[in-house]
């Protein structure tokens, strides 16, 4: 059972968890998967580490201190992630690639937008602890319901690719057009995943830099310059472009230098329980990221499109996907001990440090386990949105100078590039080019970038059926 010196170390280690993943929140391109494999990386000093401190408050339970950090991390790097994805990459005009979030910094309504996701993310992590037992219980023992479910788990993620890429043609003129293109990019971006993910390129024979010695790149690397060309690079090009960037900054200013502006989104129960199935999706469905699952889900509820062009509209469905993205997050825990599944970056890590023995939910100390792990993501949601709410104008100001600016796309743009260089090579750079060239095009042709989900999705849906 536990100990209050357990206790205290487990907090301690999700306050520091909550600042780091804070501070990784704030730089562009960094995901906290980055952070993960960084912890798994330097696995022996992290243990050590944590087993210092661990001793000075009396807690033998390291790799538990290590899964509670990055928890932590994962968590408090939801809340300020919303700062860069509020004001970077803001292109000029109104057009399909126009996010929710770019759309209020527009209008002036950036710090509302912040702390709307803010508020969604703590929704959603409190919704998540609620319903943590009864969907364990339900999908894992005693029910189990699982089990069956993942013998049709390809049809289910191929029903959820149909609905995904039919969504974007809801309300919409020539639907049908839209549609069509919409499955378009699904299949080419699930083709480029496919090569990534089911074929020998991590092993590829090619010309390579110096500092890559060995002659593959781990699978999982390669997520970086896929879904950064795929998503990430395209909205910094847009920004950079001549003509796409001159008028965000006064546009995104427009709530220090005047009267600031507010927009409060009507949560009803509908937003409330429609966050909880896209958690689930999320936490227990392969393949399902916050982004598609919002989209789904916002198509179900009337005034929720991301599209919409209304203030309130756009507000919306922020706090839906921000509600989502953190209680899939906690809702994963759940998948991870009830089902031994690993649904994120940080989940796996959390494996290797606790190992296979730990998550047995059978054992008496793999439900302490669980309850330190919740503990931490509680801590977090609460601090981050805590420090979110108590950023003063001048400091917001300051973000939005930096965050609003071409130079920090150029510098966004330069450092991404750079570390796919750095960690995956030539295979890596030449990912890069061709998910962004491809990235580029959606907007184009009035289709969204969500689309492009289907580089994970399809190659899923394939390994299951194949299966």
């Amino acid at each position: 059972m536990a100990t209050d010196q357990t206790i205290v170390t487990v907090l301690l280690s999700s306050v520091a968890g909550t600042g780091v993943g804070f501070c990784t929140g704030l730089v562009p391109g960094l995901h906290v998967n980055n952070l993960a494999a960084i912890a798994v990386a330097s696995s022996a000093s992290v243990v050590g580490m944590s087993c210092c401190i661990g001793s000075l408050f009396g807690c033998g339970e390291a790799a538990l201190l290590v899964a509670c950090f990055l928890v932590a991390a994962m968590m408090a790097h939801m809340f300020s992630e919303s700062i860069v994805a509020t004001y970077l990459g803001i292109p000029s005009g109104d057009n399909v690639s126009l996010l929710p979030a770019h759309r209020l910094a527009k209008e002036g309504m950036g710090q509302s937008a912040v702390r709307t996701s803010a508020d969604g993310s703590l929704a959603g992590a409190v919704l998540g602890l609620l319903f943590m037992l009864p969907v364990c219980a339900l999908l894992g023992p005693p029910i189990d319901a699982y089990s069956p479910l993942r013998s049709a788990m390809g049809i289910a993620v191929l029903l959820l690719s149909v609905l995904l890429v039919a969504s974007d043609g809801i309300g919409r003129r020539a639907a049908v057009g839209r549609i069509l293109r919409g499955a378009a990019f699904f299949l080419i971006s699930g083709t480029i995943g496919f090569v990534v993910l089911d074929t020998n390129y991590f092993a590829a024979s090619v010309p390579d830099f110096p500092w890559m010695r060995a002659e593959f790149v781990p699978k999982s690397s390669l997520l970086l310059p896929l879904f950064a060309g795929l998503f990430g690079i395209p909205t910094l090009l847009h920004s950079i472009a001549p003509g796409h960037h001159a008028e965000a900054p006064l546009a995104c200013f427009m709530e220090i230098r005047t009267e600031p502006q507010n927009v409060s989104p009507d949560i009803r129960l509908k937003e409330v329980l429609t966050s909880c199935v896209g958690g689930v999706l999320v936490g227990w469905i392969p393949g399902v990221t916050s982004g598609s699952s919002a989209t789904l889900c916002a198509s179900a509820i009337k005034g929720s499109a991301p599209e919409g062009g209304e203030p309130e509209e756009a507000a919306r469905f922020i706090w839906l996907y921000s509600a989502i993205s953190s209680c899939g997050a906690v809702l994963s825990v759940g998948a991870l001990f009830a089902i031994a599944r690993a649904r994120s970056g940080i989940m796996q890590a959390v494996v290797f440090f606790m190992g296979d023995s730990a998550l047995e939910v059978r054992d008496l100390g793999a439900i302490d386990s669980v309850c330190a792990l919740l503990m931490s993501m509680l801590a977090a949601a609460l601090l981050s949105h805590m420090a979110i709410h108590r950023i003063s104008g001048t400091l917001l100001l300051r973000l939005q100078n930096l965050l609003c600016s071409r130079k920090a796309a150029v510098l966004s743009f330069v450092f991404v590039s750079s570390l796919v260089l750095a960690l995956t090579g030539t295979r890596g750079g030449l990912l890069l080019l061709a998910c962004a060239a491809l990235g580029l095009l959606p907007p184009m042709c009035g289709s969204r970038r969500i689309n492009l989900m289907g580089c994970l999705l399809l190659p899923i849906c394939i390994a299951f059926l194949l299966d």
